[in-house]
This record gives C-alpha cells, structure tokens and sequence, in this order.
C-alpha cells in the first residue's frame, strides 16, 4: 500500500475494522502504517463524496452536550479544575492568555456543534471568533454575536495573514490530504499567529492495550492517525516553529476504550464520574508522554 502522506511504498498492515461508532454500515477498512514516516493511515481512502454518509445528522460530536450531567460529577470537575488553575497546569489556557488584552481573529476550523468556540466567545468578548465544520449543515444557524459559523468552505475568501489563532481540536486526522489543509492555513495565518493541533497519539498506552478497540481508532471517520514525534517532523517540514506539545490528562478515551472492549451498549449513568476519578491515572501518562490524545502548538516561520 502506498502512503498518502510521503507516498512511500513499503507500509505495515496494523489492524482491520468498519464503523462501530456509528454504525453507518459494516464495510471493512485495512490500517497501514508507513515505514518512512510512520504515520498510520486508513486503505482503502475514501472520497470527500464517501465521507458524508459516515457523518449523519446524529453524529454525536454535533449532538451531544460534554456538560456533566449531575452534581458528584459537576463538583469534581469543578475541583480538578480549581486544582488545574490554581497550580497554573492548564498550558493552553495559559498560552491563550498571551491574546487577552488584543482583537484577534480565532478560527476553530472543524468546530463541531460549536461549544468550544462559544465558552470562549464569551470569556474573550474582543476577539473575533470564525467557526467551519463541513459535515455540520446546522453550524450555519449558530450564528451569535462575535461569531460567525460556516458549513461550506470561506477560507479562500478570506485573506491571507488575517487569523491570529487557528484551532484544530479533533480535525486533522478527519482530513484526506493534511499537509495541503496545513498549508492553506498557514497562509491565513498571521505573522505572529499560532497553530494549535489536537489529535490521536498512535504512541499511547491506551492505543497498545486496547488495539482494536482503542476509541480513538474511530473507522472510518479518522484517516490517519499521527504521534507527537511524527507529527512534528511534517510540520517542521512546512516550515512552523514549535511552541509546545501538550498531553491530554482526560481519561475519557481510557474509558470509553473499556466499554468497547466488553461491548457496553450504554454508558453507565455515572459515566463523568468514572472520568473524573480516573484522570489522575491519565495525569501520569501525560508525565510520560502515552495519552491518548496530545496538542501541538506551533508558529509559522517567517
């Protein structure tokens, strides 16, 4: 198989599997890792036209609420938090910061149902804020004040050095061809603007225990699915600087990547507790650099 990234031919076969998320159909997808760059990527690739059926309306990440959904889980949330702040642990948040006191443009390309960007919205009332998800046809009614939401793609409308912030939480392994993405917005990004990244890490603990029932694996919806190390190397290669790289202390995925190994039909009711109670597990596999998802925050060179 030849890979889609560096388009190398000598690839790995890792595992076989169809959409058990979603359960949109049962057709069977391969998963191959490049020898050269050692990103993992999804055989057969399937088109953007493809793609649409396995993000039906009811696609969880459009509809469901992340807020905790009773007090035990609210009040340890809200303590872990507290702990988070207090003992300055939260980096983006931190780096986020640095933008303040400034108007900048954000865009959260790949937004979801839109939440993420509308608690910043309202914590960052002099930022302008963009939000794009291509699959989400709702995000166009979103709209509020200080944010604008789009479904069809604006970007090329926009101009360049015009985004201060440019957010990808959850998206790039959602793309066919990351690199041209990367490079599209790199030329919407200001001179002194930041990239910030959020995605899988093939390299995790969890990934190795669980195997094809890691949750991250997500078939067909993730193509590809990238480590910190390889991930870097693309975009030193694009030519950004890094800032930092940042490892998830939410055990969320840990978990959810049990429930499928037993084949649990419904979530347990205290869910967010279980969550909540195990991330101190997950602090540690931050510590070490093997949880399941991490951040790249990146600037572009100039």
């Amino acid at each position: 198989m030849k890979c889609n990234l560096c388009e190398s031919l000598e690839t790995i076969f890792i595992l076989s599997g169809s959409d058990s998320y979603m359960k949109v159909d049962k057709k069977k997808f391969d998963i191959y890792q490049c020898k050269n760059c050692k990103v993992t990527s999804l055989q057969p690739m399937p088109t953007q036209e493809e793609l649409k059926k396995y993000y039906p309306s009811n696609y969880k990440v459009y509809t469901q609420d992340m807020s905790p959904n009773n007090t035990k889980s609210k009040n340890l949330t809200y303590f872990k938090n507290l702990i988070m702040k207090k003992l300055k642990m939260n980096n983006l948040e931190r780096i986020l910061e640095r933008f303040s006191s400034k108007k900048i443009n954000y865009l959260d390309y790949g937004c979801g149902n839109g939440k993420n960007i509308k608690q910043l919205s309202s914590k960052y009332s002099n930022w302008t804020f963009f939000g794009y998800d291509k699959f989400n046809k709702n995000i166009d009614n979103l709209k509020t004040k200080n944010v604008s939401f789009y479904s069809s793609n604006f970007l090329n409308n926009m101009p360049n050095d015009y985004f201060d912030v440019i957010n990808l939480s959850s998206v790039i392994e959602h793309i066919i061809d990351p690199k041209n993405l990367i490079l599209l917005l790199k030329k919407k990004l200001s001179k002194d603007g930041i990239l910030i990244i959020k995605t899988p890490n093939f390299n995790s603990l969890s990934r190795k225990m669980f195997g094809q029932h890691w949750h991250n694996l997500d078939i067909p919806r993730h193509l590809h699915i990238f480590s910190d190390h390889n991930l870097e190397k693309i975009l030193n290669e694009l030519e950004f600087t890094k800032i930092k790289i940042l490892y998830s202390r939410n055990s969320a995925v840990e978990v959810k990547s049990f429930y499928k190994l037993f084949n649990l039909k419904k979530r347990p009711k205290i869910h967010n507790i279980i969550v909540n109670l195990l991330n101190p597990f997950t602090l540690i596999l931050s510590l070490l650099k093997l949880s399941s998802t991490f951040t790249i925050i990146v600037k572009k060179e100039v």
